[in-house]
């Protein structure tokens, strides 16, 4: 098939933005979709920090403008490429590119399935595709609570790649002191303040443990800050953007991740890769992903006040029984290799792709 990818935001090459979660399932759509056989050509903003990845992956690339919802020329270009490519199907990642590419098929004369790819938290502005997919089955459930119907509801789940001929590592006995660490974006929604705050609860019931957090963003002084509030500053470190991911997870014992809002948490399918033990809030995508007892533990999201405790009691939980947490992190391994890969997740998208497609013919 001839599938068109498209996303339209604002990470421009010239600034330092890192490649996130929306652009990185954006190149893996479009590596996976070649893989399984499909011609993929990407549309996006001219000049984007991830134009090159793209390329990468064998996606041919379509550089528009995609000034405003009134760019008229981005929206001729399209209709013309579309009119000419004549795509089975295309694939939107945010808002902006489904308005640009419901407009331009009008123009284009072409008669193709528009599907988005829902990333954030308010599927129901997705309604007018013809098809969404969603991260995770809670929003797909509220889409169809807000009018979609069921066979257009699609639940895929984001991906990582399994690296060719990695072993799981088989993590030694717990360290002392303890090592945590987190990933991710430094943002407000994180909750990772609250892990910050479970330091000191700790040190009380005699578990001393360092904590690191690799990642970027505007909460990074107040978290500082905070840790020396409360008297942990020399237990406490910001790495800055953490590409060297084994690196990481071969420094700590135990991963959490605390966020308070959470579509689906790709650094899980890291942690789980790299036979880390999980301590996670029950936000989400989270909350599917990580079966309580079984591949992790919780500390609900909606109890904000008893956060830090409620992760401390679940860290205690692990360093008390590390067989425990060690068959924790087995079993969530294996559930990467049965659902999270990036091979598995790329056929079944392929394989949901012609299904849509065959339908709307």
């Amino acid at each position: 098939m001839k599938i068109v990818n498209t996303l339209f935001n604002y990470k421009k090459a010239t600034s330092d933005n890192k490649i996130l979660g929306v652009e990185r399932c954006f190149i893996d759509y479009a590596k996976h979709l070649i893989l399984n056989g499909h011609e993929v050509v990407s549309v996006t903003n001219s000049k984007m920090v991830y134009a090159d990845s793209v390329r990468a992956v064998g996606s041919k690339l379509l550089e528009l403008p995609g000034w405003n919802r009134v760019d008229i020329y981005s929206i001729l270009r399209l209709a013309f490429f579309f009119a000419c490519f004549r795509p089975d199907a295309v694939l939107c990642h945010s808002g902006k590119a489904m308005y640009f590419v419901r407009v331009a098929r009008l123009f284009s004369f072409r008669k193709f399935p528009v599907i988005a790819v829902d990333h954030g938290i308010n599927p129901k502005k997705f309604l007018k595709a013809d098809a969404v997919f969603t991260v995770n089955s809670y929003f797909s459930k509220e889409l169809i609570k807000a009018g979609k119907p069921a066979d257009c509801a699609f639940v895929m789940p984001n991906m990582i790649d399994l690296p060719d001929g990695f072993v799981a590592p088989v993590k030694p006995k717990f360290r002392r002191p303890l090592k945590i660490g987190s990933l991710g974006r430094l943002y407000f929604e994180k909750n990772f303040d609250k892990m910050v705050r479970t330091l000191p609860i700790l040190r009380t019931r005699g578990i001393e443990c360092e904590y690191v957090i690799g990642g970027v963003g505007p909460e990074e002084e107040k978290l500082n800050n905070l840790a020396r509030e409360l008297g942990v500053e020399k237990k406490f470190k910001i790495l800055g953007w953490t590409s060297e991911k084994k690196t990481f997870f071969d420094g700590i014992d135990i991963f959490v991740l605390p966020s308070y809002g959470e579509t689906f948490g790709i650094v899980l399918l890291e942690a789980m890769l790299h036979n880390t033990p999980i301590v996670t809030s029950n936000s989400w995508g989270p909350d599917e992903v990580i079966e309580e007892g079984i591949t992790g533990l919780k500390a609900s999201k909606d109890e904000a006040e008893k956060m830090p405790e409620l992760l401390a009691n679940a860290i205690e939980r692990l360093v008390k029984d590390e067989d425990f947490a060690a068959k924790l992190a087995a079993n969530a391994h294996q559930k990467f290799l049965q659902n999270y890969q990036s091979k598995k997740v790329g056929k079944k998208l392929s394989d949901t792709v012609a299904e849509i497609v065959k339908k709307f013919s």
